[in-house]
């Protein structure tokens, strides 16, 4: 599963894929609505869109595009991810897998230039969020969460922030800091992420 800061990356990325069929921001809207599952108000299941591939990427409208291309991304990387043996190949901690998440949104956060376009569109509730999920003040939690992720780079202060925002102690937050660390100290990190990146471009040629 990729970070906030990455799915956005990595969904502009795919709108070239798209060939128009996206028309409007609720397509971001989607794209970071399934991880509202973090609060701990629905489950993966309904919020993951199983078995969607390259040819059944659009919904029947943005925002449910939105949702099937962070299906179609978190698959992808994980596969991607599994195939490059990162347990072997990474220093190995329990919080490695959502570490890297983070160093991960940290490395492309420049790779996307209009965050106040994620901002303005977080500043609605859509119908299709409480479709999901009826309880519109979570839906707008999730979206304040976000909002005040996204306004800078990553550091350490937002990542710990983001981590006790979707339900982690302090000290599990600190640590989760301490184990960014070790893997932006790491050559294989940054290779990693940019193997990736690199994987998804030729993907969508």
């Amino acid at each position: 599963m990729a970070g906030e800061v990455s799915h956005v990356v990595y969904a502009a990325r795919m709108l070239t894929h798209l060939q128009g069929k996206v028309q409007g921001p609720s397509y971001w809207a989607g794209t970071l609505f399934p991880d509202i599952r973090h609060l701990g108000i629905i489950t993966r299941r309904h919020t993951h869109i199983a078995d969607v591939t390259l040819s059944s990427l659009a919904g029947n409208n943005d925002f449910l595009t939105g949702m099937r291309v962070h299906a179609w991304i978190d698959s992808t990387r994980e596969k991607f991810l599994r195939d490059q043996n990162i347990k072997e190949n990474l220093p190995w901690h329990p919080f490695v897998p959502h570490a890297l998440k983070l160093v991960e949104d940290e490395l492309l956060y420049e790779h996307f230039d209009d965050w106040n376009l994620i901002h303005r569109t977080l500043s609605n509730v859509f119908d299709e969020e409480l479709h999901y999920v009826h309880d519109r003040e979570k839906i707008t939690t999730w979206h304040s969460i976000l909002q005040r992720y996204f306004k800078e780079k990553p550091t350490d202060q937002s990542r710990k922030q983001l981590d006790m925002d979707i339900g982690l102690s302090e000290s599990s937050a600190d640590e989760v800091n301490s184990v960014v660390k070790s893997l932006q100290e790491d050559k294989r990190t940054l290779k990693l992420v940019h193997s990736f990146l690199k994987y998804l471009e030729q993907t969508l040629q």
